[in-house]
């Protein structure tokens, strides 16, 4: 599932290079012109997985990594994988040990200040569910597909995902949806970046046995982050925290996955 980290969509920029002295007076303040194409990459480790405040590797390390590519600085189609053992942890027979993201969308600008993205997000959980597995847990296969769309003013956004079928393993799930509200905000001359976060994860349909889903799997999740760019290295402390439902989210060991974590890690974009 993707992560405290938001989707990893980088945009490369290439200032466009005047020839005459005079020519960067008239092109001073004007916005860049993006590459035509554009190919960014970025691999790291964080001391755990969580994904909209819920644990994937159960406290253990994550090794991360994506690529994208941008076409005219708009349109964009990337991967992104990382370890997991969320669904193993879930369910006595069932093996799985990696997560499989693949997206694509298009985002711009309004103005100046507003930008937008739309695109569709298909997570993939590659491994063995055997249907006995499946029917003790209650669930059906992980594999789901969310389309999204953000709204974006300088540092801040909102974003809306809306699964087109069963999200996250959870029957009848159709047309759940999550909503969240993130900005990363520059601390002046510290070069240190404020992240915050707030999401409502609102799930849709029944149990097999007629309970509502919401109200075993809705919740609402927070976090607060720090991080610095250091020489394309993204150094990053982030602490997160869930009001998950213990009857829905408590994995094999015990654990409500939905518990407070603290997460640390490095990346490095190329």
């Amino acid at each position: 599932m993707t992560k405290w980290r938001v989707l990893p969509v980088v945009l490369a920029i290439m200032a466009c290079q005047p020839v005459m002295a005079e020519d960067e007076d008239e092109k001073e303040g004007e916005p860049p012109i993006p590459e035509v194409h554009a190919l960014s990459m970025n691999v790291g480790i964080a001391s755990q997985y969580v994904y909209r405040g819920l644990a994937q590797t159960d406290g253990n390390p994550a090794i991360q990594g994506g690529v994208d590519y941008v076409y005219k600085g708009s349109f964009y189609v990337g991967t992104w994988l990382s370890n997991s053992s969320y669904y193993s942890d879930l369910m006595n027979g069932a093996s799985s040990s990696l997560e499989v993201d693949g997206y694509a969308g298009f985002k711009g600008k309004f103005s100046h200040d507003w930008n937008y993205d739309i695109g569709f997000l298909h997570y993939d959980f590659p491994g063995t569910y055997p249907a006995a597995s499946l029917a003790a847990a209650k669930l059906v296969k992980p594999n789901s597909n969310e389309a999204y769309g953000a709204l974006g003013y300088k540092w801040a956004y909102v974003k809306y995902s809306r699964s087109t079928g069963t999200l996250f393993g959870i029957p009848g799930s159709s047309g759940t949806y999550y909503l969240e509200a993130d900005g990363d905000i520059p601390l002046w001359k510290t070069g240190l970046t404020l992240s915050l976060h707030a999401g409502r994860q609102s799930f849709k349909g029944t149990t097999p046995d007629g309970v509502a889903n919401d109200s075993l799997f809705s919740y609402t999740d927070y976090r607060v982050g720090l991080s610095k760019d250091i020489h394309k290295y993204i150094l990053s402390l982030a602490a997160t925290a869930t009001n998950a439902n213990a009857a829905g989210y408590t994995n094999l060991y015990g654990r409500n996955v939905g518990a407070a974590h603290f997460i640390a890690s490095v990346y490095r974009e190329f």
